[in-house]
């Protein structure tokens, strides 16, 4: 009788996945994604944007390495502004079953997302919470709603009125009631991590957790604020010290930043000012179209263990299109950006890479989506080592 009951349990549940499979095919034959909004794309998508838990992660990848390298077993770690929990669950299983993951998401159209991709990954030691973290607690602001997923308090777009209302949070005031004292915060709220930074002041002064904030270059609020008191800034995307908005590099509008009090940087492998090793100088004849209107080098090259930085030269003012920019390691993908190519040229063209073994590098730009950019073009790429890394043991967590 059980072995039956097991056959028939079997049976359903592959019937489930063969209606499923069914659904997502006929949904994406009939319904061209482009003419969709934002919230019927995303319901649409099975695991909403994100992989499997044993699958690779390339959300955010240069921020991801500062989290495996700076998470360690049983730590408490707060992730704001969660977005789809791309890494909320890198932080969940880099502090492992001891650790403790806070996650805040504010938009009431993207939360429910985030919780869903967090039972499939399998992260029972992240608590969730739905609320705007701010400067002060007890208060309601608006929500607006973005043209992607970068909802924000801010009217960013420049939309009519706010698509929601939701509560707010200190994280002192978080702190104080939960006594949970974070030793690492990452936070991305699209503009709004000034406000955070101010509602968690006294735990900053007291605590002095590791913080990586995304970053505007011409605010510097976070920045000048936190400098004063002691923290040392690293930008994630060149390994360059930030200590005034001249460090950035030109042009860039996006970056991530990290942030480590002085009493604390000796017991991190970021300590700057770094040491960089030009390994090789790419010229745009290295680079060919594979399957027009896609480009990777002719010929990949050889890098040993280490950590390196690529820094991508090229032109491209186009808007209306969706690119894929790749790095391969001995034929698997290992890091992704994904965006319209003026956006790639301008603020992520500098990536960090990370090698556990000797490797054959090939660099890949793809369009998507039947889109093109006339203005897109390969002017060379620099590839420097960063030496401090050399020592560094191998991950044993994925």
């Amino acid at each position: 009788m059980i072995t039956e009951i097991k056959e028939w349990l079997k049976y359903k549940l592959r019937r489930v996945v063969l209606e499923s499979d069914k659904l997502t095919e006929s949904v994406t034959k009939v319904v061209n994604p482009q003419q969709l909004k934002l919230e019927e794309k995303i319901d649409q998508l099975s695991l909403f944007g994100m992989a499997y838990w044993y699958e690779e992660n390339f959300w955010e990848p240069p921020v991801q390495l500062a989290l495996r390298d700076l998470c360690q077993y049983g730590d408490i770690v707060f992730d704001v502004g969660a977005n789809f929990g791309g890494l909320t669950s890198v932080m969940s299983r880099m502090v492992g079953l001891k650790g403790i993951v806070c996650a805040f998401e504010a938009s009431p159209r993207i939360v429910g997302k985030c919780q869903q991709n967090l039972i499939l990954n399998g992260c029972n030691n992240v608590q969730l919470y739905h609320t705007a973290v701010y400067s002060e607690s007890y208060q309601q602001i608006g929500i607006y709603s973005g043209k992607f997923l970068n909802d924000s308090i801010y009217n960013l777009d420049q939309s009519n009125d706010p698509a929601y209302q939701v509560n707010t949070i200190a994280l002192d005031d978080f702190v104080a009631k939960t006594g949970l004292i974070p030793n690492l915060v990452k936070m991305d709220i699209e503009g709004a991590e000034f406000d955070a930074v101010k509602g968690m002041i006294n735990t900053i002064k007291t605590a002095k957790p590791h913080l990586i904030l995304e970053t505007q270059p011409e605010d510097t609020r976070c920045l000048d604020l936190l400098r004063e008191n002691g923290y040392i800034v690293i930008d994630l995307n060149s390994y360059r010290e930030i200590k005034t908005p001249q460090d950035y590099p030109q042009e860039a509008s996006l970056r991530n930043n990290l942030y480590i009090h002085s009493s604390k940087i000796l017991n991190t492998i970021y300590q700057p000012p770094f040491n960089f090793q030009t390994i090789s100088k790419l010229n745009p004849d290295d680079f060919e179209f594979n399957n027009y209107p896609n480009i990777e080098l002719k010929q990949p090259f050889s890098l040993e263990k280490g950590r390196y930085l690529i820094d991508v030269n090229v032109t491209a003012s186009g808007k209306d299109n969706d690119m894929m920019w790749e790095v391969w390691a001995n034929d698997q993908l290992i890091f992704r950006y994904h965006a319209y190519s003026s956006l790639l040229a301008q603020s992520y063209h500098d990536w960090i890479i990370n090698l556990e073994r000797i490797s054959l590098i090939n660099i890949r730009f793809c369009f998507l989506n039947d889109t093109n950019d006339p203005t897109f073009s390969i002017d060379g790429a620099t590839i420097v080592k960063i030496t401090n890394f050399d020592n560094l043991k191998p991950q044993l967590f994925i």
